[in-house]
């Protein structure tokens, strides 16, 4: 069976993914969720705006990856590929084995510190669906924002600093969006804002440079394959001041003809993404089932 796996990002995290870690994660990952998130940790009630900050969602959303992914690998074919939407690029790498789950959970606690200091002000992220990329790209120039994500040929996300938002959002509806939604982002991740989070992020990352792939990685940024964790790392530094082309990621996954897709992570976002192509490849998101073992169960009844 060909499985191609697809680890999603930020904006979908809920206190019950943080209270799913407290009761169920091994040990090494509560030790180094303690220690990336000291005082959310030991939280037993939170409220789903104290999860929305960078230096809270990127360590709990990598390890809710985690999680699922070392419950689930054992019981899964190996998978023909692996790729990771924004921050589930982290989570991409990892289960490629460039570096290990808490070694993540730091690394992206450190990710988070380092976007965060190329901003001094509210900004973040804006979704656009119902325009072309001509019509989202003007907006972008007219508002001081930049084009960040291409989701489809109709679905695109802009970053900038708040206010450039809020005009963007106003400009995206009074040209005929359906939808200009701001996003549970605090960042403008995917644009040149953050060029300095890259440059910061790409040397701690090469203690790991020379690790075996033991997965081909898919840049989020253009679908290119990875095979070797050097080439993985780079792409994953840099994504986070470069445009991402998701429409062109799941192109590639197409290409390679899996029998099916296995969406990992905090809701169904890119399940839904995939099922819009009406490719007639099958996609469920872990959050669709119940346990492990009815996701197992599903998976190898799509044997071919």
């Amino acid at each position: 069976m060909r499985l191609a796996i697809l680890f999603n990002g930020q904006g979908d995290q809920q206190p019950a993914h943080l209270q799913r870690l407290q009761q169920d994660a091994p040990a090494a990952i509560q030790q180094a969720l303690d220690q990336a998130l000291p005082t959310l940790w030991h939280q037993s009630a939170v409220a789903p705006q104290d999860l929305a900050a960078n230096a809270v969602a990127q360590p709990l959303i990598f390890a809710v990856h985690m999680h699922w992914w070392n419950a689930l690998a054992a019981q899964l074919p190996r998978p023909i590929a692996v790729a990771g939407y924004s921050l589930g690029e982290m989570a991409a790498c990892c289960a490629a084995g460039v570096f290990s789950a808490q070694q993540g959970i730091a690394l992206c606690a450190t990710r988070a510190h380092l976007m965060d200091c190329c901003v001094s002000g509210p900004a973040g992220l804006l979704a656009i669906t119902g325009l072309n990329q001509r019509a989202v790209q003007r907006i972008a120039q007219q508002s001081g924002t930049v084009l960040a994500i291409c989701n489809s040929a109709e679905q695109f996300v802009v970053g900038g600093l708040e206010e450039n938002l809020q005009m963007a959002s106003t400009l995206a509806r009074n040209d005929g969006a359906r939808r200009a939604l701001r996003l549970a982002v605090h960042t403008p991740s995917h644009t040149p804002f953050l060029a300095a989070a890259s440059q910061a992020f790409l040397p701690l990352l090469q203690p790991y440079a020379t690790a075996p792939l033991e997965l081909p990685v898919l840049s989020a940024i253009d679908g290119r394959t990875a095979h070797t964790a050097a080439a993985a790392l780079e792409a994953l530094a840099r994504q986070i001041s470069h445009p991402l082309d998701w429409a062109g990621v799941l192109d590639a996954v197409t290409e390679m003809q899996p029998d099916l897709v296995l969406e990992i992570g905090p809701g169904n976002a890119l399940s839904r993404l995939w099922r819009d192509r009406d490719n007639g490849i099958p996609i469920r998101a872990c959050e669709d089932f119940r346990s492990i073992d009815g996701l197992a169960h599903w998976v190898a009844q799509q044997h071919p």
